[in-house]
């Protein structure tokens, strides 16, 4: 009877500890929050909208990867080409049509895998019916 005494008031005793235990959670300072949106603009239809926090250096291609929307693209880093998104293809409304991107309301100057996101960014990836004349 003593040692489950002795057992219990040590039990009691690990529970009332001053150290406190370590955090599982992660709590980061978002570097890059950025106002990310993905929108088949030939069907009028938005397929996601959030704000979301990045790293610094992280791309518009890294932001529509990082939306868990099936993205299909051929090449790598600044040669990358989104062909798809969510089984929207190019071409799938007319010869024009395609996956182009815009920051703050205007069209990427650069390509998706070179445009460095910045802190209060509006990221739009948008599917054209004419997808060159958006750059117009």
């Amino acid at each position: 009877m003593k040692q489950w005494i002795l057992a219990g008031s040590l039990l009691i005793l690990a529970g009332c500890s001053d150290e406190a235990e370590p955090k599982t959670s992660k709590t980061e300072a978002c570097d890059v929050k950025v106002n990310v949106s993905v929108v088949n603009h030939a069907k009028d239809k938005t397929l996601f909208e959030k704000a979301m926090c990045f790293d610094q250096e992280e791309t518009a291609l890294d932001a529509l990867e990082e939306t868990k929307l099936d993205v299909v693209k051929t090449g790598k880093g600044e040669m990358a080409y989104v062909t798809a998104v969510e089984g929207v293809r190019e071409k799938s409304a007319g010869a024009s049509s395609g996956w182009v991107f815009g920051v703050n309301e205007k069209p990427g100057e650069v390509g998706a895998g070179s445009y460095e996101l910045q802190d209060g960014d509006r990221l739009e990836w948008r599917f054209e019916k004419d997808a060159m004349a958006y750059f117009q």
